[in-house]
């Protein structure tokens, strides 16, 4: 960061921290000072008559503060909301002056350039996305964790070669990478590079460099309905396309997930993701859609089989696995809805039951909420 700050003559830098990583409050506390103790930072740093100074900024934990402009913000010890631009950053920043933001990553890349060239750095990777990356993959695979590897790195070999394959021997049903808020794409797809072009093209970003495995014992609308609970949540509230369109997507994706939506909520969805990739005032809200998007582009399958017959099977072997089936075809001839949120007709009305465990209870006893239990059709449960 000092070297960043002599580049563009700067002497001041901040270094801001999520609050859930208090953990590491200390640690950059005693690293700082130990680098003002040997010269590296303060007065006159390494006798080269140049001032910097770097300021330590905890934040409350909000998400949308990993956008530059709400990091601002924040820092400033304002609410953090992002701002309108123009103007931008590099005319009026932090405290309406010229500011350069960087990750940590990108920082951390400045060293070694300078000690061993640009063209060493450029000889890895590719072409486009020259030097390496830090990858966290998580979710089912054998072997979880953190690795750098160089830009291009095949996105199969890391799940096979590297993480050991899908956990307890299960098949992969897709993978999710660049965090909650990149694209989702299917197990015919996983047989590509990891660089900027190559991930851009398949709709989503690096981004954080997380890497999500996901297994065929999930099922894939579900999953895009924890993101969207996730994302309605970390809005701040201050445009309406992030505020609305987050909680209308939520409701959409729910109303699939539980069976009680038709074909044109998805026309609903696609409308609303681009009108919120288009006019939403920040990153947090154009992200949004990104999961939403290539979920249904490259699962439109699993959406319809909650859409059209009202039946998933990885539910269906859920619901079997929780005692509330004897066979996977009870299941469908039920004619019901999610796991876990079962319709049942009652006169005129639909009841939601809150958990398998009230619904197979109600179901045991033969009653509802409403008082009889009737299955579709008339019968008595």
């Amino acid at each position: 960061m000092a070297i960043a700050g002599k580049a563009v003559g700067a002497h001041t830098g901040y270094i801001y921290l999520r609050a859930e990583y208090t953990y590491l409050f200390p640690v950059l506390k005693d690293a700082l000072e130990d680098a003002e103790k040997r010269g590296f930072l303060g007065k006159n740093m390494m006798e080269s008559g140049f001032d910097f100074e770097i300021k330590f900024r905890s934040g409350a934990g909000a998400y949308v503060c990993g956008e530059e402009t709400a990091l601002f913000e924040s820092i400033e010890g304002k609410r953090g909301e992002p701002r309108f631009r123009p103007p931008f950053p590099s005319i009026h920043g932090l405290f309406g002056k010229p500011t350069m933001l960087n990750n940590v990553e990108t920082l951390a890349n400045i060293a070694p350039i300078l000690l061993n060239g640009a063209e060493w750095y450029r000889s890895i990777g590719t072409a486009n996305s020259p030097g390496t990356k830090l990858f966290t993959v998580c979710g089912n695979v054998v072997r979880r964790g953190v690795f750098e590897f160089p830009m291009g790195v095949n996105l199969k070999d890391i799940i096979y070669e590297v993480c050991g394959g899908i956990a307890d021997g299960k098949g992969l049903l897709g993978v999710q990478t660049g965090g909650t808020s990149g694209a989702i794409i299917n197990a015919d797809q996983i047989d590509m590079t990891l660089d900027i072009d190559t991930v851009s093209a398949s709709g989503g970003r690096l981004g954080c460099g997380t890497i999500l495995v996901i297994d065929d014992s999930n099922c894939i609308v579900d999953i895009v309905r924890n993101n969207l609970d996730f994302f309605r949540g970390e809005s701040c509230g201050k445009c309406t396309p992030c505020r609305e369109g987050g909680q209308q997507l939520y409701n959409l994706v729910t109303r699939i997930s539980r069976g009680l939506a038709t074909l044109p909520d998805l026309e609903k969805i696609d409308e609303l993701t681009e009108t919120m990739r288009l006019t939403a005032l920040c990153g947090l809200g154009h992200s949004t859609a990104v999961p939403v998007q290539t979920s249904i582009q490259n699962f439109r399958k699993e959406y319809l089989a909650h859409i059209d017959r009202d039946y998933c099977p990885v539910c269906a072997q859920a619901a079997v696995a929780e005692g509330i089936y004897e066979a996977e075809e009870d299941y469908r001839n039920d004619g019901n809805s999610r796991m876990g949120r079962r319709r049942a007709a009652v006169g005129e009305r639909d009841v939601m039951y809150d958990s398998y465990d009230a619904y197979a209870r109600h179901r045991s006893r033969g009653t509802s909420y409403a008082g009889r239990f009737e299955r579709r059709g008339g019968r008595e449960a």
